[in-house]
């Protein structure tokens, strides 16, 4: 059964709950961080300047992280510039690997929102999470109710800051992330800041674009956003462009590649031919099965459509002979309306989906 976690109070208070309720996942989330350590130290990497000039950023734009993240570390004891050096990791091996093809240190995923015509109700959204295997045991939900803002529901990961997949807040505005393998990376805040922020201060579409334009970005992902009225969009965020794609069909998509004309010149994903193939192949199914389906979209044609197989190449959900690296831990399927969230804490064609209310 999975981890919920009951979250509330100060970014400080949040991060350490967080840490306590964790607290016998330690192991675990001492083991991912050593990994990481490893592979940082066997490349002879000096992790200590990106940790500093994250730092100085953060506590700019996103002190509030920076707090959730010492609450979260003196609560599990872990020393502090290693985990920070361990979530912003990601950003880290980009930084190093460029012009070389980045690593696959971040989670693929697949997200879609569909609204009238496309879609029974007002808005359907969702989201297969595919990541390395070690995360599925760190997988659990949280129940946040910030000291100010306002309340969310969200997936996210023993030991990580803020959102850390997806979530829906009190108003009924859900947001969910992919990775994308970019050019364009440099110093900002990551997507599980900017989802937190998005949560606890939105209420609108409209308000979370003007909300991820005030601040800098690493670079490196894309966010799409829905709300209770229907509207919808895909945020795609580079670190020095940043547009926002949305659909006058009734639909939109978004998988590991940039799409805008502003952004798609930083995607390594977006060549059909290129290793990352499936990210095309993966977003064409869906649009097509989207399409196709016009005027049925509701939360159980999302739940199986999520849950289908097919070629290696489209696969939406995801098993190790797609990719050992990147399998599908959990499938979220959104219902912002009703303010619900309905989660299958797993590889959708395995398990039963629960469906939990934002309060």
């Amino acid at each position: 059964m999975i981890r919920i976690l009951d979250l509330h109070g100060s970014p400080a208070d949040i991060g350490r709950q967080h840490g306590e309720q964790v607290a016998a996942l330690r192991p675990l989330v001492l083991a991912s961080i050593g990994r990481r350590q490893a592979e940082f130290q066997d490349g002879g990497v000096d992790t200590t300047p990106y940790v500093d000039e994250i730092s100085a950023l953060w506590r700019w734009y996103t002190p509030e992280t920076l707090e959730m993240l010492r609450g979260i570390a003196a609560a599990l004891e872990l020393d502090w510039d290693g985990y920070l050096s361990y979530v912003i990791s990601p950003y880290i091996a980009v930084r190093l690997s460029w012009p070389r093809q980045p690593t696959d240190w971040d989670d693929g995923c697949t997200t879609w929102a569909a609204s009238t015509p496309i879609a029974v109700g007002p808005l359907v959204m969702a989201k297969n999470r595919d990541h390395h295997p070690e995360q599925r045991p760190l997988q659990c939900l949280a129940r946040v109710a910030p000291a100010r803002g306002q309340r969310y529901l969200c997936v996210t990961t023993a030991g990580a800051p803020g959102v850390a997949s997806s979530g829906i807040n009190e108003v009924g505005l859900a947001v969910a992330d992919t990775y994308v393998a970019s050019t364009d990376v440099g110093p900002g805040i990551g997507r599980y800041s900017l989802m937190a922020t998005l949560l606890e201060r939105c209420s609108t579409v409209d308000e979370a674009i003007r909300q991820m334009r005030s601040q800098p970005h690493f670079g490196n992902g894309t966010v799409i956003v829905g709300d209770a009225q229907g509207d919808k969009a895909v945020l795609e965020i580079a670190h020095t462009a940043q547009a926002v794609v949305r659909s006058d069909d009734g639909c939109i998509v978004s998988t590991n590649h940039f799409t805008a004309a502003t952004t798609r010149r930083f995607s390594l994903c977006g060549d059909p031919r290129g290793s990352k193939a499936d990210t095309v192949a993966r977003r064409a199914r869906v649009e097509r099965q989207l399409h196709e389906a016009r005027g049925s979209v509701d939360i159980a044609w999302a739940q199986a459509l999520m849950a289908e197989h097919g070629e290696t190449a489209n696969a939406i959900c995801r098993h190790v002979d797609a990719d050992p690296d990147e399998i599908t831990i959990s499938t979220a399927v959104f219902e912002p309306r009703a303010r619900m969230l309905h989660f299958a804490d797993g590889r959708p064609c395995e398990v039963r989906f629960s469906s939990l209310a934002v309060a």
